[in-house]
């Protein structure tokens, strides 16, 4: 295992995110500088206001985020514009980040996702090793990845996380289910027995930490914990936790595909029965013991 890193500076792509916000705690908690990119002035203010450094950086000027990591000891990038640029974008981006840190020895931490993988085959869990069959929205991701990793090759410590379903804190993807609702009936896509796993929005805050710290050149990792949970059984207790009175009902995918999009629809069916086994072994995470249902039930 390579030397733990301390008092770094570090800059975070997408720190007013869900999962930024928890990073940015874990990374100024270990005792480094967050310098935080803002997209507005606002998100200046919200950020220097909890104690971060900021700098003015836009996914869509990539040179502006390249620019700031010159004076910092690494990188982490959450952030992600989320429309039908984001492919573009992200890549651009990325790009312009590794061409910065190019035999620098920095670390660079790219946050991918699950939805690279497709179904689990009957009785098999996924995990780094196992081909990538990406959702379609997601296509152009995994060979993202592999130019991340293969920086590796020209001076800079990457890193890829690729996150299960988030939860925790009262927020994440699984309020899409209450999202969903009609006429005040949560509903989830198919018929719920397909399974996800998860992890918790704190636990993989460490995780992100951990990997900014002491992961090796190379490193791809999924952030995953716990038995993979049926969805019908994550939608009862997202739901009942988020306050609705009514139990959520089966969207059909093809129903929900006409609201949604066929490849949204469809992905929300797929089971992703996901190891996280890797980032223990190499990094020592070591996730709290968590109920996940019975958290997603009585959160606040």
């Amino acid at each position: 295992m390579s030397v733990i890193l301390r008092d770094m500076r570090v800059l975070l792509t997408g720190a007013t995110g869900y999962i930024g916000r928890a990073v940015a705690e874990a990374v100024a908690a270990a005792g480094h500088v967050v310098v935080a990119a803002a997209r507005s002035e606002a998100a200046e203010i919200r950020l220097r206001d909890v104690g971060y450094e900021t700098v003015r950086g836009d996914l869509r000027r990539p040179e502006s985020l390249a620019e700031a990591a010159v004076a910092c000891d690494g990188v982490l990038h959450l952030a992600a514009t989320q429309d039908e640029d984001m492919a573009a974008s992200e890549q651009a981006t990325v790009r312009a980040f590794l061409a910065t840190l190019a035999e620098s020895g920095k670390p660079f931490v790219y946050t991918s996702g699950v939805w690279v993988y497709g179904t689990a085959p009957t009785g098999k869990t996924l995990d780094e090793d196992s081909a990538t069959d990406p959702v379609a929205i997601y296509a152009w991701r995994p060979a993202l990845e592999v130019e991340v990793l293969a920086a590796a090759g020209s001076g800079v410590r990457s890193v890829v996380i690729r996150p299960a379903m988030v939860y925790g804190r009262g927020g994440g993807p699984l309020t899409q289910f209450g999202e969903m609702a009609v006429d005040g009936t949560p509903r989830y896509v198919g018929d719920g027995t397909n399974h996800w796993t998860l992890v918790h929005v704190d636990d993989l805050a460490w995780l992100y930490l951990l990997a900014l710290e002491r992961a090796p050149a190379g490193t791809l990792i999924n952030a995953a914990i716990g038995e993979p949970i049926r969805v019908r059984d994550l939608a009862a207790a997202a739901t009942a936790g988020a306050g609705f009175a009514h139990p959520p009902v089966a969207w059909p995918q093809a129903d929900a595909a006409t609201v949604l999009g066929a490849d949204v629809a469809e992905a929300l069916t797929r089971d992703h029965r996901i190891s996280g086994e890797r980032a223990r072994t190499l990094l020592g995470w070591e996730p709290a013991v968590r109920s996940p249902l019975r958290e997603l039930r009585t959160r606040p």
